[in-house]
């Protein structure tokens, strides 16, 4: 009986160790979201690796918990995929809003050769092969037992910390600094790991309520104690950081991220094994937190304040951008422009007033940028996935059983809410870092038992 039970324990760590693997490759190598990065030649064959080694024990994947993300994700695929699918003239010269560009084939005197749905079909399978880093992910969570996916929190935690880290040496370091991870970034602006200020106070937002959770896990009482403590500190340290981010939108999610913590830290604290200070600790967290913030915005003059408090939407060139992006997405719909390819079809469309030296990369609003690239498919799918998080969050918040699992499935849900919420005026989902912790996310908001319908034992 001996042996049976260490090989599942090794296979168990193994599968442990390729998910850590990942994620920490991603972190490194995955907080950009363009497709030329380099690092993306490592990225994604170790993904493909690790995919390898969670389903070498396949019949150990609990297919049932991850069966739906896991299908709209491959639905996502398949629709890209069918973009490539080469198509004769007679139908692609009727595609909506491919027409201008088979008049301007006849006009040089080209052929109209077979083409895919697609644009730009060298960027759409790049985006096609970006997927199998959120698939991977995917997969091995899903290959590891029920109570060992609770420890990919202090993963994604750590992680987070250090990128924290590494932005207050970036901003030390100056413009110049070499601890920018990409050549196309924001330079000095706190970033870590990831090459967008925006995409960097996303994280540092989803940290605070992860914090709180993670506080809430029992441990042993000598432990206990600490591990608030350092919890504590930590969210403290992240005050002036998401300040100095210059982020106006990680203004709001800011907030939202504090409103989740404090809801988590007082809905799952057990005022009985507080510990001797554990009483005065959300108080001087309080106390503490509103020093630092308030010397970060007075003494520093923060930029991100000095932003949202002189902005005027009147000036937003994003705001100015919509009737094209609309434009664009009515122009191709249903069928999609092709995804990937925002960029070189944006600038075919870019009116004469806009025109500036510096170039829109995506249409920062990623929700209507899957519908402008997929069309009436993306449109659908997108609403399944948003169906999907409603109807598993509701199960969520109707835990109030103090499980493990409830927990994860709350912060989960809060944690993919300020994902939909950044996309709104962003485009963190494209970096595989932000997609892999949307994966992992996933999976524990589907990892939940519904108390109405327990398991079998």
């Amino acid at each position: 009986m001996t042996r049976p039970l260490d090989g599942s324990r090794r296979q168990s760590a193994l599968k442990f160790g390729a998910l850590t693997l990942l994620i920490a490759a991603c972190f490194l190598m995955g907080g950009a979201s363009r497709a030329d990065v380099k690092s993306l030649v490592v990225l994604q064959p170790l993904s493909v690796v690790c995919l390898a080694i969670f389903l070498a024990d396949f019949r150990a994947i609990r297919w049932n918990v991850i069966r739906y993300p896991l299908l709209l994700l491959t639905v996502l695929a398949a629709i890209i995929a069918i973009q490539l699918v080469p198509l004769p003239p007679s139908v692609w010269t009727n595609l909506p809003g491919h027409e201008p560009f088979a008049a301007t084939a006849r006009t040089v005197g080209l052929e109209q050769p077979w083409r895919p749905i697609s644009l730009s079909p060298d960027l759409t399978l790049g985006t096609l092969v970006g997927l199998c880093v959120p698939f991977a992910a995917l997969v091995g969570f899903a290959s590891l037992p029920a109570d060992r996916t609770r420890d990919l929190l202090p993963v994604l935690i750590v992680g987070g910390a250090l990128s924290a880290l590494l932005g207050l040496a970036q901003m030390s370091s100056g413009v110049q600094s070499r601890l920018y991870l990409f050549e196309v970034t924001n330079r000095g602006l706190p970033v870590g790991f990831l090459a967008n200020r925006n995409h960097q106070a996303l994280l540092l937002a989803m940290l605070w309520p992860m914090l709180a959770v993670w506080a809430s896990f029992p441990a042993e009482p000598r432990f206990q104690g600490v591990k608030r403590w350092i919890c504590a500190a930590v969210a403290i340290f992240l005050l002036p950081l998401m300040l100095a981010t210059g982020s106006r939108a990680g203004l709001v999610l800011a907030v939202v991220g504090l409103a989740m913590a404090f809801l988590f830290w007082r809905g799952q604290q057990a005022p009985a094994t507080a510990g001797r200070w554990g009483k005065w600790l959300p108080g001087l967290v309080f106390g503490l937190g509103a020093v630092v913030l308030g010397a970060a915005v007075f003494l520093s003059r923060d930029e991100a304040v000095q932003r949202a408090a002189g902005m005027d939407l009147s000036d937003e060139s994003r705001l100015e951008y919509m009737p094209t992006l609309l434009k664009i997405t009515w122009d191709f719909f249903p069928v999609g422009s092709g995804f990937g390819g925002f960029d070189p079809l944006f600038r075919y469309y870019e009116p004469e007033a806009l025109l500036s030296p510096s170039y829109l990369n995506h249409a920062h609003n990623d929700l209507l940028e899957v519908v402008l690239a997929g069309g009436l498919a993306a449109l659908v799918l997108l609403g399944l996935f948003v169906a999907w998080i409603a109807r598993r969050g509701i199960v969520a918040l109707r835990r109030s059983d103090g499980r493990t699992t409830g927990r994860l499935a709350r912060l989960a849900l809060g944690m993919i809410a300020m994902m939909l919420l950044s996309s709104l005026v962003d485009y963190p989902l494209r970096t595989p870092l932000l997609a892999v912790i949307c994966a992992v996310a996933c999976g524990w908001l589907a990892d939940t038992e519904n108390p109405q319908r327990p398991r079998p034992a």
